[in-house]
């Protein structure tokens, strides 16, 4: 019957790494627990079909951590983040909860508080509207003439963005024309811009602007008796 093991270098070496580990294990132990306090980026999961976030998102929320004090030391906010799951939301004003198990934080470290802890967050449907196209005419045409009628071809673009920015939102405007010194009716292809960075122009993205030209009507001065 053997008495010794086949390998006696293999064992040798697990027991040193046994060792090693126990030893930092210990370390650990005996090592100042101590809180931190960072931002946090905000990530938002599982945003509804066809709704879009109409109010301000921070950017980053606030952690206080508690960790073995060589772990806090050298903690970057970049191996941290918060998710937010908006699944299930409808339209309208929201609270969504902030709660520490949707913290992503290194092992070791706990999160003890996130500030603030309810996210308060505006969802829209996202529709389409038909709104009327309202050029841009800049400069002063020739002597005796006037800017008179201004028409766009087509006269209205399709668009699409919040259902109650669309609601509120009169009409759209091209990039500028510009009549100066002009004698004769001015035309041009301008693109169509959005006045809103969450309303997006589908179609068409640019249209054919025509300004007529008039003589210019001088203001009648009342006679002396």
């Amino acid at each position: 019957m053997r008495r010794f093991p086949r390998y006696p270098g293999t064992l040798a070496l697990a027991a040193v790494l046994a060792v090693v580990v126990w030893y930092g294990k210990a370390l650990d132990r005996r090592e100042r627990i101590s809180e931190r306090q960072l931002d946090a980026s905000v990530t938002l999961l599982n945003v509804p079909e066809n709704m879009v976030i109409t109010s301000e998102v921070p950017r980053v929320l606030v952690l206080r951590v508690r960790g073995p004090l060589s772990r806090l030391r050298g903690l970057d906010p970049a191996q941290t983040g918060v998710v937010v799951d908006l699944r299930g939301a409808g339209e309208g004003e929201h609270e969504f909860a902030v709660e520490a198990r949707s913290v992503t934080v290194p092992p070791d470290v706990d999160v003890i508080a996130v500030s603030p802890s309810q996210l308060p967050l505006r969802l829209e449907q996202v529709v389409q509207r038909r709104i009327p196209v309202r050029p841009r005419v800049t400069g002063e045409p020739a002597a005796g003439l006037a800017i008179g009628e201004i028409e766009a071809r087509p006269p209205a673009a399709l668009v699409s963005g919040p259902r109650l920015q669309l609601e509120a939102l009169r009409s759209v405007t091209t990039d500028v024309i510009t009549v100066d010194g002009a004698e004769g009716p001015v035309e041009a292809v301008v693109a169509v811009r959005s006045p809103q960075p969450l309303v997006r122009i589908i179609e068409p993205l640019a249209v054919r602007v025509v300004v007529q030209l008039q003589a210019r009507v001088e203001p009648r001065t009342r006679r002396g008796v």
